[in-house]
C-alpha cells in the first residue's frame, strides 16, 4: 500500500531507530490490518454515510483516504476488547472516488482493509404547492421546492420553469437555498382573472456543471371562484315563514360528479341531490323565524368534498298565495266550486298565481291530469281536483279544491252528408262514407227519412258500404242519422239534414 510522503518519512525514522537500538521491531502494514472496514460503495454528494471497523486494534483511530491523507469523520478511541467502531461523515460536495481505511494515529498505518466509495451527482424531486382555491382578481402565492434525494444536504442549483397543462411556460425563476437542508425553492404571485380551474407544473432545470439532476413536479390545480370557495349558495333575497324558496348550490368546476346536501343550523333539510352541470337545487319552506345558518356541502364521486354556509334572516309569515285557474272558452273556476263535465271533455287550463309560482294539478277519481291538461274518462262519478301553489316572493303556499261531477258525454261522428240546402233533382248525396260507420263512442249510425218527405227522396246502400240519398222530386226531404247512447257514459247521437229538390 503506498502511503503519502509524510507517512513514509515517519516509517523511515522508526526503521532507523530499530537498526540503531535493535530493540524495536516494525511489522509490515499488511500484518497490522487487524480490523475489517465495511460501508457503502456509492453515495451522492453531501450525503451522510457511516463506515464500521470490526475488531480494530486498541488506540486512537481515524478514517483516512491513504492517497490524500484526508480524514473523514471524528477520531475514535478504541479500548481493548471493543468489537467495533463507527465513523460517520458527510460526503464531499463534488463528485469523486474515495479510498478509505482506518489508521492507528500513533503509527499512521492502516489497521483495516481499504474500501472504495464513489461519490456522484444527486437525484432530485420537485414539488409545487398552490392554494386549492382562489378568488377572481386576488393574487395567490405558488411555491416550488427542489429536494436532493437520499438525505443529501446538497442545495440544488438552477432554475424553476412553471408551465400550464399544455406545457406553455408561465414564468421562470431562479432558486434560493432552503427552506431545509438539501432544498432550494422559488415562488411567484399569480392573479386569476376568470372563474375556472388552472393547472401548474414545476420543472427543475439544473445549472450546467452542477451535481443535481433535473426533475418535474406532479400537476397541481387551483379552482378560481367569485367567493374563493368550491361551493356557493344562491337564494332569494328575502325569506318568510311558511313561504317556500328555491335554494341552489353551485359547485366548481362545473363537471364535478357527486351530490349536494342542504342544512339549516347544521341539521339536514334535504336528501343527497345529484350535481348536474355544476349545480343542485332544493325547495325549502322555512318553519322558524329569525336568524338561521343555511349551509350546503358536497361530496364528489372520487372522494372530494367542500362546504359553505351563510347566516340569513327568516321574516314572519305573509299573505297566502292566490291561484287563478281558467277553463278556456268557459271562465275561471272558483275554489270549492262544483262543475259538471261530460265524458270525453279534454282541455288545458290557464293558471297563474300572485307569487309567480307554478300551479300543480292533482286529482282523485276517474279523471286524468297531466300538467295543466284535464281529461274526463267517464260519464259518471266525481273527480276531486286540487290546484297547488308552493308560494314564494312573500306569499305562503296554498291548495285550492274543485268538485267535478261527471255526466254522459255528447257523441260525435264524422259524416259526409252535405249541409242542408237546395239540391238538384236526380242528384245522389253521400251521407256516410264507407270507412266511417261509428260515432266516437263506437255506436253505429242509422239513417231514416222523415215520414211525410219519403216520396221526394230515397236512401240507398251501395256495395261500397256507404249510405247515400237520391233526390227524386221537387220539394222538401228531411233525413235523420241516429245512434244509441251508452248508459252512464254517452248521450244518444242525432243529426239531421233538410234538402229541397229543385
Amino acid at each position: 500500500m503506498k502511503l503519502p510522503s509524510r507517512l513514509r518519512r515517519t516509517v523511515g525514522v522508526l526503521a532507523s531507530l530499530t537498526l540503531v537500538t535493535g530493540a524495536i521491531a516494525i511489522a509490515s502494514p499488511a500484518a497490522r490490518a487487524n480490523g475489517v472496514l465495511t460501508g457503502p460503495s456509492t453515495a451522492t454528494v453531501s450525503q451522510l454515510v457511516a463506515f464500521t471497523s470490526t475488531s480494530p486494534s486498541a488506540g486512537n483511530m481515524a478514517l483516512l483516504d491513504p492517497s490524500t491523507g484526508a480524514q473523514y469523520g471524528s477520531r475514535q478511541n478504541i479500548g481493548l476488547g471493543d468489537p467495533s467502531a463507527t465513523f460517520a461523515f458527510t460526503t464531499p460536495s463534488s463528485a469523486q472516488t474515495l479510498s478509505l481505511c482506518v489508521v492507528d494515529t500513533s503509527t499512521n498505518v492502516c489497521d483495516t482493509n481499504t474500501v472504495t466509495l464513489t461519490v456522484s451527482s444527486v437525484a432530485t424531486t420537485t414539488a409545487i404547492s398552490a392554494p386549492n382555491t382562489a378568488i377572481i382578481g386576488t393574487p395567490i402565492t405558488i411555491t416550488s421546492t427542489v429536494t436532493s434525494a437520499g438525505g443529501s444536504s446538497y442545495n440544488p442549483r438552477g432554475q424553476i420553469r412553471i408551465s400550464d397543462a399544455n406545457n406553455a411556460t408561465i414564468t421562470t425563476m431562479g432558486l434560493t437555498d432552503g427552506p431545509g437542508a438539501g432544498q432550494s425553492y422559488a415562488y411567484f404571485r399569480w392573479t386569476p382573472q376568470t372563474a375556472g380551474t388552472s393547472y401548474f407544473i414545476a420543472t427543475f432545470v439544473p445549472t450546467a456543471g452542477t451535481l443535481a439532476t433535473g426533475s418535474s413536479s406532479n400537476q397541481d390545480s387551483v379552482i378560481t371562484t367569485p367567493s374563493g370557495n368550491t361551493i356557493s349558495i344562491s337564494a332569494p333575497p328575502t325569506f318568510s315563514l311558511g313561504s317556500p324558496v328555491k335554494l341552489t348550490a353551485t359547485v366548481y368546476p362545473s363537471n364535478t360528479a357527486g351530490s349536494v346536501g342542504f342544512t339549516v343550523n347544521g341539521a339536514a333539510i334535504s336528501d343527497s341531490i345529484p350535481i348536474s352541470n355544476g349545480s343542485a337545487s332544493f325547495t325549502w319552506t322555512p318553519n322558524v323565524a329569525g336568524k338561521i345558518t343555511l349551509g350546503a356541502s358536497y361530496t364528489t364521486n372520487s372522494g372530494g368534498s367542500g362546504s359553505t354556509s351563510e347566516v340569513i334572516t327568516v321574516g314572519a309569515a305573509t299573505a297566502s298565495d292566490v291561484i287563478t285557474l281558467t277553463q278556456p272558452g268557459w271562465g275561471t273556476w272558483t275554489n270549492g266550486g262544483t262543475y259538471n263535465m261530460g265524458n270525453g271533455s279534454n282541455f288545458t287550463f290557464v293558471a297563474s298565481t300572485l307569487s309567480g309560482a307554478a300551479v300543480t294539478l292533482t286529482e282523485t277519481g276517474p279523471c286524468q291530469v297531466k300538467g295543466l291538461n284535464f281529461k274526463v274518462n267517464s260519464g259518471s262519478g266525481t273527480c276531486n281536483l286540487k290546484a297547488t301553489s308552493a308560494g314564494g316572493g312573500g306569499y305562503t303556499g296554498v291548495t285550492y279544491s274543485y268538485n267535478v261531477n261527471l255526466v254522459p258525454g255528447i257523441q260525435t261522428a264524422t259524416i259526409a252528408a252535405p249541409p242542408s240546402g237546395r239540391i238538384k233533382v236526380g242528384r245522389v248525396l253521400v251521407l256516410e262514407s264507407p270507412n266511417v260507420l261509428d260515432t266516437d263512442a263506437g255506436q253505429n249510425i242509422s239513417w231514416r227519412i222523415k215520414k211525410n218527405t219519403k216520396k221526394r227522396c230515397k236512401l240507398l246502400y251501395p256495395d261500397s258500404g256507404s249510405v247515400t240519398l237520391r233526390i227524386k222530386s221537387k220539394g222538401n226531404c228531411v233525413v235523420f242519422g241516429t245512434a244509441p247512447g251508452v248508459t252512464g257514459q254517452w248521450q244518444p247521437f242525432k243529426t239531421a239534414r233538410k234538402y229541397r229538390g229543385r
